[in-house]
């Protein structure tokens, strides 16, 4: 009864509040206090208590029983020097301690940094714009709305006289200290002129559209004045919560994407951070990936059909796969045709056009040999240890995952996803 009229009357609830400090500040000061005073608090809190609960107490009572409540209160509680300070930094201790505990126990931020899981989540993604010049850089309101909503952030460097690309290093100390926010500060050096970039992308050579990924070398060396040395579209990796609960009652189900620690696991995974896949196979399964690039467990070829499979196996077999397209799951020989004939047909920085099939050729086999090192043909099975989980990204013509390092302990597993908080594009929510 007394619950719901605590729900139900505002004075319910103050009085609740006044008789929850002040039994509060008697047990702090309990081992101060005289026995007498002690005693008459005792009384007057188990006085004041019986007026609250009893549901035959009327409004006027209660005023009069508070009232009574609080001179005994003042009359015998010492007061707290800056009392209000006291009281504000335990609110902010309290709130601080609630959201530790729910990013530990419940939820935790992660930002998906790479394209690995893509099109299902974006990580970070670039769009040169220098051979659009249709596109305008927004700015004013328009551009806080392509940031702070879309995640969109653009750069345009405009070289102020002619010179050759030097360098793309860190910001001096002065230029990064004079910065307030998160990101890279870096400096581009073109000839005799160093150009600052603030809140740059994590890997600013690749992300800024100034070094090829591939050829490892400068899109453009040389730049006149005028010219853009940067003009680029930057897409912000997706920003979710991991539910952290589930996986204290069960075990992953195949085709959930489930978040683990990286530390300690072998390379080429990047240490001290939280990776995401899809989980493709349990302990004790063995897995082959097939030329139809399709994923085969003990045999048995996994489909679309199958839960967490749906996109990833709609794919047209009559096409090669390709980056940031549900492709399916490909070993490192399909990988090593697939690549070889988009380098082949794809402009790349700082190669001759009589280069390109031997370039194309040769970066095919290094990076096959990377993505497929535990499955380079159709043939080869892997087992997956007992207690560890096998997972592979979306993304699968770009994706670090169990293809190139193995499985993953039971241990590392913190949890799966739940919810992207942002950008707030046609991925946000469940």
């Amino acid at each position: 009864m007394y619950l719901l009229r605590w729900f139900l009357f505002r004075r319910i609830r103050k009085g609740g509040e006044l008789l929850g400090i002040v039994r509060k500040h008697y047990h702090h000061q309990l081992d101060v206090l005289p026995a007498k005073n002690r005693l008459e608090l005792e009384t007057g809190i188990a006085t004041y208590e019986t007026a609250l609960k009893s549901s035959a107490t009327t409004a006027a009572q209660l005023r009069e029983a508070g009232q009574q409540f609080e001179e005994t209160a003042h009359k015998w509680l010492k007061p707290y020097p800056f009392s209000s300070y006291r009281d504000n930094f335990e609110s902010l201790l309290g709130t601080v301690v609630i959201i530790f505990a729910f990013k530990t126990f419940f939820a935790t931020p992660m930002e998906i940094p790479t394209g690995s899981a893509q099109p299902t989540f974006n990580g970070i993604t670039f769009e040169d714009l220098r051979s659009k010049p249709e596109v305008k850089i927004p700015t004013g309101i328009e551009r806080l709305w392509e940031r702070w909503i879309k995640g969109n952030r653009y750069y345009d460097i405009i070289a102020e006289e002619d010179g050759d690309l030097e360098s793309v290093s860190p910001a001096t100390k002065q230029f990064a200290l004079g910065q307030i926010g998160m990101g890279k500060h870096v400096e581009i050096r073109v000839g005799n002129r160093s150009y600052p970039v603030a809140w740059a992308p994590e890997v600013p050579e690749q992300q800024l559209a100034i070094i090829d990924q591939y050829t490892r070398r400068p899109y453009r060396s040389h730049f006149r004045k005028g010219e853009a040395i940067i003009r680029c579209r930057v897409q912000g990796g997706d920003r979710l919560f991991v539910e952290r609960v589930s996986y204290n009652f069960r075990k992953p189900h195949r085709g959930e994407y489930f978040v683990f620690q990286s530390t300690g696991l072998p390379a080429p995974v990047v240490q001290g951070t939280h990776y995401i896949k899809r989980l493709i196979a349990f302990g004790g399964e063995k897995v082959r990936i097939g030329n139809d690039r399709h994923v085969y467990i003990n045999g048995h070829r996994l489909e679309k059909t199958d839960p967490g499979f749906e996109k990833i196996y709609s794919f047209d077999p009559a096409k090669l796969p390709v980056d940031s397209q549900y492709s399916g799951h490909v070993n490192g020989e399909t990988y090593q045709i697939a690549l070889k004939q988009y380098l082949m047909t794809t402009p790349r920085g700082g190669i001759a056009p009589n280069e390109v099939e031997r370039f194309a050729d040769l970066a095919s086999k290094e990076y096959a040999a990377g993505v497929g090192r535990y499955f380079p043909d159709a043939e080869t099975e892997f087992t997956v240890h007992p207690n560890c989980y096998l997972g592979f990204g979306d993304n699968t013509m770009s994706s670090s995952d169990g293809r190139a390092w193995g499985d993953v302990p039971r241990e590392k597993v913190i949890g799966k996803s739940l919810f992207v908080m942002w950008p707030f594009t046609s991925r946000w929510g469940w």
